[in-house]
């Protein structure tokens, strides 16, 4: 409805305007857009004034004639769709409130929430007068279901049967259920440091003549050379040795009664040419070179080498290198770090909530994003003692076997498992209306007669909620459409126990 001054302003631009086809469009949407409302106020005299000017004004650019007619309809037709000022006002309504702020309180019918900006709802002073006017019930938001009466003496709400039926509602009834929980938590693979392997030369300094592990991530296999080095004093070990065996093998036919001895020196010198790190083949061919030769090749060196292989002592790969070909190096310095790829570990982050739950051999399913058709079953070999302090995670490692080499290091994988809580009383999740640190049920007594009820709630397992307290097996409570039950609720004044600010 527009006022007086609205409509002055209106007709005093139509008529300062200069084009008749602008006016002839003006009549058009006032007679038929209905855009004009004048108000009841509006005295005779003053549209009197504004036929008269619009007239004057009009007199070069129109007929007369026309120009009295348009203004005339236009007069009338707004006139016929003058609406009264004065509104009904329900005598029951005892205040507006917002279904989301219950806080917010109003006596404007039309009003709006100052929180979320939704419109208000009445709250009867006589809640069962809902249902003796239809008008008024088209004043509460969709979202909200109409409660026929309120018992604050218990704490109920009566909503009527064919009403639950209408928003969805349904029953369950709580029961006791074998519980499990789902322990998920994000991985990684790494590398089995157990089998990481140091590569160095512990009797002697000397320097590499040749490298053939050169480079990082290079794979081999047992037994293959990695590099050839040059040392100091692996002559005279070799020379060492040569004379022990040789006199070993002569004790049996020349000194019968001193081979326990013999046995002893030469077991001495096998541990000291073990020092070098020879794997077995190779003191297997210097024991043959030992029968073959004679004690003038002995003491000259004939037939024997300054330099010797070191050979792999698994199949895996160069990890780290530190090794360049022609360098020097001291004893016992580190030349490579080997990995074995047989076997892999997959590290995963537990949330510290599940830390009770995790267990050392507890078996666990292993997926990876990018080899999906892939899932591995592994246990848990170790169990962090301590939380991550920044993330709250607690460490779990799974060993894999990785004959195939497809679990890479580096790869993101998934872990999960199900761990069994036991039988206990339990309800679905989609009943549970939490509210903050509380949880809320309605507990159906029939005949329409809901009791909003608090629980105690234990562990979440899947879709359902264990209930710790708060309900007895055999009780029958509304399973979903909870959020609208509990909006009434609130608005009426039930829930007044928990609460009424957010």
């Amino acid at each position: 409805m527009l006022c007086c001054h609205l409509a002055v302003i209106r007709l005093r631009l139509f008529c300062a305007s200069g084009s008749s086809r602008f006016r002839l469009r003006f009549i058009n949407t006032c007679l038929f857009g209905r855009r004009f409302v004048v108000s009841n106020n509006l005295h005779g005299g003053r549209i009197m004034s504004l036929i008269q000017q619009f007239l004057t004004t009009c007199q070069s650019h129109l007929n007369r004639r026309q120009a009295l007619l348009g203004l005339s309809l236009l007069t009338l037709s707004a006139c016929s769709r003058s609406v009264p000022l004065t509104q009904t006002t329900d005598t029951n309504v005892a205040y507006y409130t917002c279904t989301m702020h219950t806080f917010v309180r109003s006596q404007d019918p039309h009003g709006k929430c100052p929180v979320c900006g939704m419109g208000l709802v009445p709250v009867m002073k006589n809640p069962a007068a809902t249902n003796t006017d239809s008008s008024t019930a088209t004043n509460v938001a969709p979202a909200v279901v109409a409660v026929d009466s309120v018992d604050t003496s218990n704490g109920r709400i009566n909503v009527a049967p064919e009403r639950l039926q209408e928003i969805g509602a349904t029953t369950e009834v709580v029961t006791k259920r074998v519980l499990t929980r789902t322990l998920r938590a994000p991985a990684r693979a790494e590398i089995d440091e157990s089998t990481l392997r140091d590569i160095n030369i512990k009797a002697g300094a000397g320097y590499i003549e040749k490298l053939y592990a050169n480079y990082e991530g290079k794979t081999f296999h047992k037994g293959e050379p990695l590099m050839r080095v040059l040392c100091e004093g692996w002559l005279a070990a070799q020379t060492d040795y040569i004379r022990a065996y040789r006199a070993w093998k002569r004790t049996p036919t020349m000194e019968p009664n001193n081979s326990f001895a013999l046995d002893n020196k030469l077991g001495l010198m096998r541990a000291r040419i073990r020092v070098w790190d020879l794997s077995e083949g190779q003191i297997a061919d210097l024991e043959k070179f030992a029968l073959s030769t004679n004690e003038v090749d002995l003491r000259t060196g004939h037939g024997l080498s300054g330099s010797f292989d070191v050979l792999a002592p698994f199949d895996g790969y160069v990890h780290m290198k530190k090794a360049v070909e022609g360098m020097r190096f001291e004893a016992g310095q580190s030349l490579l770090q080997l990995a074995n790829h047989s076997q892999v570990w997959i590290t995963a982050q537990f949330p510290e909530s599940e830390a009770p739950y995790i267990n050392v051999g507890q078996r666990m399913a292993v997926s990876f994003p990018s080899m999906p058709q892939h899932v591995a079953i592994g246990e848990i070999s170790f169990l962090d003692p301590h939380v991550n302090e920044q993330e709250r995670r607690i460490m779990a490692r799974i060993v894999l076997s990785d004959k195939e080499h497809m679990f890479h290091p580096g790869l993101f994988a998934e872990v999960s498992g199900e761990v069994p809580i036991g039988e206990s009383l339990s309800i679905s999740s989609r009943a549970v209306v939490p509210t903050g640190d509380k949880y809320i049920v309605f507990v159906d007594h029939g005949g329409g007669q809901l009791e909003p009820r608090e629980i105690h709630v234990g562990a979440h397992s899947g879709d359902y909620y264990e209930v710790l307290s708060g309900l007895n097996e055999g009780d029958r409570i509304i399973s979903s459409a909870n959020f609208l039950i509990d909006a009434e609720s609130r608005i009426q004044g039930v829930l007044k126990t928990w609460g009424t600010h957010p």
